[in-house]
């Protein structure tokens, strides 16, 4: 599940494609429920691991889903209208930043807290939720506010190694995002987790068994040529190649500051 997370956050999509999802991960997505109580009847222990693992990488799937329903013919609709389904889309990717952010709560990281999606995931995260800050078609809510700035507080507050990786992953999806010259996602994403081997859950993706399946899947699938991927929005557009992860977090500081006056001013009128 770490693998897809990162992979989908790489490419700022869900991963893999709808077309190349194989029958037993679509029931998983789209019937978890079904799914599981198969697999319960085989190995009890087994279905609730995975649906606890399962969680964040289907959350995930749904913000994509959601953020690209306009432009990709997947055959499901939500039937919501764009305001809607941008409301929706940012309670996914809300309940996504929450879980990576558990293992790093006040600003100490504690593996103990057993949080679904990885911590090395969050900065990124942060990233997709750029454009639910300070929108002019968009009102973002008190308790989202707070959740972004919680999660700011923690990582700026953790320690050097957590916040190396976070780092490390977020060169990966901004390099992978602007089209630069080199390296594919692939080779960045070893590059990046090169340095971190050892240091965080995230190391396990340097992993070459694992590496080897999954580019040859996203090779097949065409998902590392750049430009053919269709997105709703793609958050990387509104920031530059330099751009770091303290930069990341002051545009994000300065948005929602921005969001709370409004929300403030909101509350102030509507007693008046």
């Amino acid at each position: 599940m770490d693998l897809l997370i990162s992979f989908s956050l790489i490419q700022s999509t869900a991963f893999p494609p709808e077309p190349e999802l194989d029958d037993f991960l679509r029931s998983l997505v789209s019937s978890p429920k079904e799914a599981l109580t198969k697999i319960s009847e085989m190995d009890d222990e087994a279905a609730e691991l995975l649906h606890k693992m399962l969680s964040g990488y289907a959350t995930l799937r749904k913000f994509y889903d959601l953020r690209d329903e306009d432009i990709l013919a997947t055959g499901t609709t939500s039937q919501l209208g764009s305001t809607a389904r941008k409301v929706e889309a940012a309670s996914s990717l809300m309940a996504v930043i929450t879980s990576s952010d558990d293992n790093i709560r006040g600003g100490l990281y504690d593996e103990e807290r057993g949080a679904v999606v990885s911590v090395d995931f969050l900065l990124a995260l942060l990233g997709e939720a750029l454009v639910f800050v300070n929108q002019t078609d968009y009102t973002i809510t008190v308790s989202q506010i707070d959740i972004l700035l919680k999660a700011i507080e923690d990582l700026e507050t953790v320690g050097e190694r957590v916040n190396s990786a976070c780092t490390e992953f977020l060169q990966t999806v901004i390099s992978s995002g602007q089209g630069l010259k080199g390296s594919s996602p692939m080779d960045l994403l070893r590059k990046s987790t090169s340095n971190i081997s050892g240091t965080s859950s995230f190391s396990m993706v340097g992993s070459s068994m694992y590496a080897s399946q999954l580019k040859q899947s996203m090779s097949s699938s065409g998902v590392l040529v750049k430009g053919n991927t269709k997105r709703g929005w793609d958050w990387r557009h509104g920031i530059s190649a330099s751009t770091t992860g303290r930069d990341l977090l002051r545009i994000m500081r300065l948005g929602l500051a921005k969001d709370l006056a409004k929300a403030y001013l909101l509350e102030s009128d509507s007693r008046m």
